[in-house]
This record gives structure tokens, C-alpha cells and sequence, in this order.
């Protein structure tokens, strides 16, 4: 899989033309792997101008020999899909370590014991601007900071360090490149995901550091949301049905709106079995936040 160069994302991302910009998580791709005989899955991941897979996450994708060969599959019908080294998140942020530390911190910070060593091992009390080089916390961070777990092929899977990875990433641009008005898309069906990049959002908001910027926005697909986008536009395969396409989503907790009958908007947060979920796609006013 091709690591793409930071300085290639970097004049992407000061381009006139803004950006639509998606970062994909391993639960994402064993879903298209699994819908792709249902949908048109190129007809959706085409819609970016650029995919990026972080490093954290793409070990992860290494796992499985099937999700490789599916990404470069994609890779080699033309989509932009790049692996993107956590290492590089410094010099995409303009060498503003401080800023990248913040991102890191808050994405962490519901994670009680992941934002503790945080605290204690790389800031450890000290100004940040007398923080160690980035290099040196990032790499204490992921081989201490995660909690580990040995898989057969002997890799060690690090609890959490996929989402913030994708947190960090997100936050980066979205932050440093604003005036592109880009698109910044995580593709994810793991709510932590959803919840960290929101939970430091509202950090950095209170944070006097980040006080009066701008950001681009980071929006959310999830499983269900890719579902929603195939049925609305026409991208399910020929001779398959929505019916079909649901086997394959989780009966899970989803975040969503729809009117009420007096036109104003209902908010949700519940479990919604497929023959609900079926049942509010024929509803024009039900939206998927996640």
C-alpha cells in the first residue's frame, strides 16, 4: 500500500479548489468488503478527491489479507487511497507541536488512563513548549501509552489508537487548513471515533490557545449512513435490494433527526432494529449524524 508524501497532501490541501478529503477506519472497509456484490461502492469512495488511511489504522488493515488486497484493488481503479504515517502529522501541522500535542490530548481525553499518561510521561508538568521532540512522546505514547493486546500473527493490537490516530488527522486539517473550506470525511462505524473528534472540538473550543480560530468541518459517514447514500442514490447493484444490504449493518445505537409532524426536527439516539431502519429511509426527512 503507497504511504503518501506529506508535502503531496500538503499542496493538496493549499490549493485554491477545496478539498474533499476522507479518512477511512478498518471497521469501514470489512463493511465495503462485505457490501461491495450489493452496492457500487466505487461510486461513493470516488466522491474524494483523497483517502487517507493513518498508519495506526493500516496495521490494523494488515490483519487481514482480504481488506489489503481490497484497498489496493480500489487504489489501482483510480481512487486515491494512501496510507499516512502518524510521524508526518508534525510537518502537516506546520511544526506546530503544541497544537499537535492539544489534538492528541483531547481526542484522548475521555480515555481516563490514555489522557493520565499523557500527562505524566510527555507533558509531565513542564511549559509544552519544552515538550520532548515529537517523534520521541508520539513513540512513547503508542508503545506505552495503549493498552496491548497479543494477536496470533503476532502483532500487538493498541486499544484505541486507530481512533485517535483518525481524531488527530482530522483535527489537523481541519484546524491548519481552513481557509481551503475543505471536506474533511471520517468513515467510520465506531462511535468512539465519533465521540473523541466531538469531545476535543469542544476542548479546543474552551482552550484560550485556539481562541477566535476557524476550522473546517469534519463530518461523519457510518455504516448506516453509506447504506442511506446507496438507497438514495441509486447505487444498489442490479437485482439486489435494500433488504439485502442490511444483513450486513449492526443493530446499533444511531444518532439521527427527522421532522415531526408540525415540521420541526425530532433528535434520536437508539437502537434501531433493520425493519426500523428500512422503515425511516422512506422518510425524505431522516438524517444520519451517526
Amino acid at each position: 500500500m503507497e504511504v503518501i508524501q506529506v508535502e503531496k497532501l500538503i499542496e493538496a490541501l493549499n490549493s485554491s479548489a477545496p478539498k474533499k478529503i476522507g479518512i477511512l477506519d478498518n471497521n469501514t472497509i470489512t463493511f465495503l468488503i462485505n457490501v461491495d456484490k450489493y452496492i457500487y461502492v466505487e461510486k461513493i469512495l470516488k466522491k474524494y478527491d483523497l483517502l487517507l488511511i493513518p498508519n495506526w489504522v493500516y496495521q490494523e488493515v494488515n490483519d487481514s489479507e482480504e481488506r489489503v488486497d481490497y484497498i489496493e484493488n480500489m487504489f489501482n481503479k483510480g481512487i486515491k487511497i494512501f496510507v499516512i504515517n502518524e510521524s508526518d502529522y508534525e510537518k502537516l501541522a506546520k511544526y506546530k507541536s503544541v497544537w499537535i500535542y492539544k489534538f492528541f490530548l483531547y481526542c484522548s481525553f475521555k480515555i481516563g488512563e490514555i489522557k493520565s499518561f499523557i500527562k505524566r510521561y510527555i507533558e509531565k508538568n513542564q511549559p509544552l513548549e519544552e515538550l520532548e521532540d515529537y517523534e520521541v512522546w508520539l513513540n512513547l505514547l503508542y508503545n506505552n501509552g495503549f493498552e496491548g493486546k497479543r494477536l496470533k500473527n503476532g502483532r500487538t493490537k493498541k486499544k484505541n489508537a486507530g481512533e485517535i490516530s483518525i481524531g488527530v488527522l482530522a483535527l489537523a486539517m481541519s484546524y491548519i487548513y481552513f481557509q481551503g473550506h475543505h471536506t474533511i470525511t471520517v468513515l467510520s462505524n465506531d462511535r468512539d471515533t465519533y465521540d473523541f473528534v466531538n469531545f476535543a472540538k469542544l476542548k479546543l473550543l474552551n482552550d484560550n490557545m485556539f481562541e477566535g480560530l476557524e476550522s473546517s468541518v469534519i463530518t461523519f459517514k457510518s455504516n448506516d449512513f453509506i447504506i442511506k447514500e446507496s438507497y438514495l442514490n441509486s447505487y444498489i447493484s442490479d437485482g439486489k435490494d435494500i433488504y439485502s444490504i442490511t444483513e450486513f449493518r449492526d443493530e446499533k445505537r444511531v444518532k439521527y433527526t427527522k421532522n415531526a409532524p408540525d415540521t420541526s426536527v425530532e433528535e434520536h439516539d437508539e437502537i434501531l432494529s433493520n425493519e426500523a431502519f428500512i422503515e425511516n429511509l422512506k422518510d425524505s426527512t431522516f438524517n444520519i449524524i451517526f
